[in-house]
């Protein structure tokens, strides 16, 4: 006796009707659908699924290459409107500043008044 998955027209369907998260990653394999990847870290990934287990997800990128990533360190993943790209990109870090001084505070290389 074979059993066949269902087959659903969209992720949603696949999230909500299905198992949830493994029957996404499941349509989104099947679909061959390019996603963004952004770890808690803030790399963004670009590939496509080409299978998960339990912990980790392995992707593939435009040109072949394969990345094992483990679910515990992934944020979001987003289906990508266009064709996936070649490199890792790193998320914008915000800028440090330094804070003003306090008025009134010195620096011990001005002179005092003797």
């Amino acid at each position: 006796m074979t059993t066949e998955s269902p087959s659903y027209s969209t992720i949603e369907q696949a999230f909500s009707l299905g198992n949830g998260q493994d029957s996404a990653l499941n349509w989104l394999r099947k679909n061959r659908t390019p996603v963004a990847i952004f770890l808690v870290s803030g790399i963004k990934l670009e590939g496509i699924i080409s299978g998960f287990d339990q912990y980790s997800v392995l992707l593939t990128d435009a040109h072949g290459n394969q990345q094992l990533v483990y679910k515990a360190k992934i944020s979001t993943i987003a289906m990508h409107s266009g064709r996936p790209q070649v490199n890792i990109q790193r998320a914008r870090k915000p800028r440090v500043t330094m804070a003003p001084r306090p008025y009134g505070s010195s620096r011990s290389d001005e002179g005092s008044d003797q």
